[in-house]
């Protein structure tokens, strides 16, 4: 079905014609369960991009695919203007893409130091440091001896995004970031995912948090029963009513 808006307005004279990211027309299946129907979606350097809608419309699938853990059947992924389709995982995340999963994944008997170090590139160009990564998450600095098992929600989130970035992503995948967390953590978050775009990173960020949303995108796309629904500017999203409540309101 074709997305019920128009598309956000022609990019600026400063943003690049090619997209970082391109995700063309994929159909995803776990066994004989079909959950993406000719999904589509791009985005730009240094864009942030949502990726909206209920529980269970496909916006962890969406992510699965574009990092190789459950390619689609069918379709055409383009990152950095290299067909990543079929490519393994750690191959996808050495070119440059890094995935926050919604359930964190840390290792709980490792400490915030090891579990850094685990994911770092250890030099290279594009490598985050442990010094960067404290400067953008200070909290995790006194915590670096402490198990990932002691860690409150909110610090796992960070340690969480802190361990990506350790890989050197140009382009970050964000799965419900704010899930399960308290307001004050989750303006904590929003502050350090807006710091990020801030030094050139580009985002893809599934999330149910209206104001969140509204707040860091430039563009949003809606998913329903594994199709693209809506794609728009965060305008059109703020602006009609009736859009949210009819794809966003639970």
């Amino acid at each position: 079905m074709p997305p019920e808006a128009a598309v956000a307005a022609e990019p600026s004279a400063q943003q690049p014609s090619a997209p970082i990211l391109q995700v063309d027309n994929i159909h995803t299946a776990y066994g004989k369960s079909r959950i993406l129907f000719g999904v589509s979606l791009d985005v730009q350097p240094g864009e942030i991009v949502a990726l909206m809608g209920r529980n269970g419309v496909g916006k962890s699938t969406t992510f699965r695919s574009i990092m190789g853990l459950t390619p689609p059947t069918s379709g055409r992924i383009v990152f950095q203007g290299q067909d990543i389709t079929n490519a393994p995982p750690n191959r996808i995340n050495r070119m440059g893409l890094g995935w926050v999963p919604e359930d964190r994944r840390i290792f709980p008997e490792l400490t915030v130091w090891e579990n850094l170090d685990v994911a770092s590139t250890h030099g290279g160009d594009k490598a985050w440091d442990l010094a960067r990564v404290t400067k953008l998450f200070p909290d995790l600095e006194p915590l670096m001896g402490r198990t990932g098992g002691y860690l409150s929600g909110g610090q796992q989130q960070m340690l969480t995004i802190a361990r990506t970035l350790m890989s050197g992503p140009q382009l970050l995948l964000l799965d419900e970031p704010s899930e399960g967390l308290a307001p004050l953590v989750v303006r904590s978050v929003f502050d350090q995912v807006k710091a990020l775009r801030e030094q050139g990173l580009s985002i893809v960020l599934a999330e149910q948090n209206l104001e969140f949303v509204l707040d860091l995108a430039d563009r949003v796309y809606i998913l329903e029963k594994g199709e693209v629904r809506f794609e728009g500017t965060t305008d059109d999203v703020r602006s009609d009513k009736a859009l949210r409540k009819r794809y966003l309101t639970v």
